[in-house]
């Protein structure tokens, strides 16, 4: 992911850049430290069996006596 910040001087803003996406800051110190968590979040060791126990089913089931959308 490429994160940099930038500044917007016709509005006086200041934008942190996420790849295609960006977040918009009122000043430079704002944008610096959430660069510096995210950066660090995304540095931070991650473990592929915590992440995958972590993920929801991709199928909703009903339970018990609930009925889904196309039976009721």
């Amino acid at each position: 992911m490429n994160v940099y910040v930038e500044r917007n001087t016709e509005r006086e803003r200041w934008w942190v850049h996420m790849d295609d996406w960006r977040v918009s800051f009122n000043t430079a110190a704002e944008a610096e430290q959430f660069v510096e968590r995210l950066t660090t979040r995304l540095n931070a060791p991650h473990s592929l069996d915590r992440l995958a126990a972590g993920l929801p089913h991709t199928g909703i089931r009903a339970q018990g006596g609930l009925r889904s959308a196309k039976e009721a």
